[in-house]
């Protein structure tokens, strides 16, 4: 039988070779598994600060919106694709950690606070404008996440809101983020962003039904993207903004019916999500 900690391995592996492959459109070798981090790419720090709701759609009470630190670490690489255009590809692993108090913000005492602990890895792509001195970079990001949850919860809270909670803490919960968003960079080392995130969390993990779930939403994204970049070789001007754009539609669509059937089209529960306007800051060296 195998165990618990190897299925973790087993699902993040698979997960992530469903994630890669979403940027592969363009016929590159950066998905196979010896070059994942290696290849001609330069190191990359990133930092975020975000806000938004935490949410569950069974949840009766009022879940205090929560704020969020994260540092990422990985590489990047740009590689020209025709005079003008870059395909941007970047690689990382983050940790992600937020609350609702964060920073001294005052929370309702009816609220329930809540503490998230995130580790993940995941890939962000796009193809950027290239102004020499400077680039814009309308980019698509999906992670896949393990978050730790702990809620401070108040007396009067009722007994179907304690039962929703209790499937969530005590240990990593499984699940997955996807964000749009627009990098502007400049220097050749510094980059601000601004992007919509959305993750959804696991109260449990049923290996089949995300599995199935998991390869749908990998072919649609798989198909947008040649679709995306098509009109990328036919129209360069607007191509990139057009291409990133129909990615984070799909990538959204699919959270909107993940967020009440977690593996949907599959039957099964109701995740807790999290969404956040993100600004961030990436130094590539």
């Amino acid at each position: 039988m195998i165990t618990s900690h190897f299925r973790r391995l087993v699902l993040g592996a698979i997960a992530l070779s469903l994630i890669t492959p979403l940027d592969l459109s363009a016929g590159g070798k950066i998905w196979e598994f010896n070059s994942l981090w290696s290849g001609h790419r330069k190191p990359m720090v990133d930092f975020t600060y975000g806000f938004g709701p935490v949410k569950q759609k069974l949840f009766l009470g009022n879940l205090a919106d929560a704020g969020s630190v994260e540092l990422k670490l990985g590489y990047a690489r740009a590689r020209p694709e025709r005079e003008n255009i870059v395909k941007l590809d970047e690689k990382f692993i983050l940790f992600n950690y937020s609350a609702s108090d964060l920073f001294g913000k005052s929370v309702a005492a009816t609220d329930v606070r809540s503490t998230l602990l995130r580790l993940g890895t995941g890939t962000r792509s796009g193809f950027g404008y290239d102004f020499k001195s400077t680039y814009l970079y309308p980019y698509t990001q999906t992670s896949i996440l393990w978050t730790k949850v702990t809620t401070n919860r108040p007396a009067n809270l009722s007994a179907s809101d304690m039962n929703i909670l209790d499937r969530y803490e005590g240990t990593f919960r499984f699940g997955a983020a996807a964000e749009g968003g627009l990098a502007y960079g400049f220097a050749d080392i510094v980059s601000l962003r601004v992007g919509y995130e959305v993750t959804v969390i696991y109260p449990r993990h049923v290996f089949w039904p995300w599995l199935g779930s998991a390869i749908l939403v990998g072919v649609g994204m798989g198909a947008i993207s040649h679709f995306g970049e098509d009109i990328v070789d036919a129209s360069p001007t607007v191509g990139p903004i057009l291409y990133s754009l129909l990615r984070s539609a799909f990538a959204y669509g699919y959270y909107l019916l993940v967020r009440d059937n977690q593996y949907w089209p599959f039957s099964s529960e109701t995740p807790l999500t999290t969404q956040a306007l993100k600004l961030g800051v990436t130094l590539t060296f």
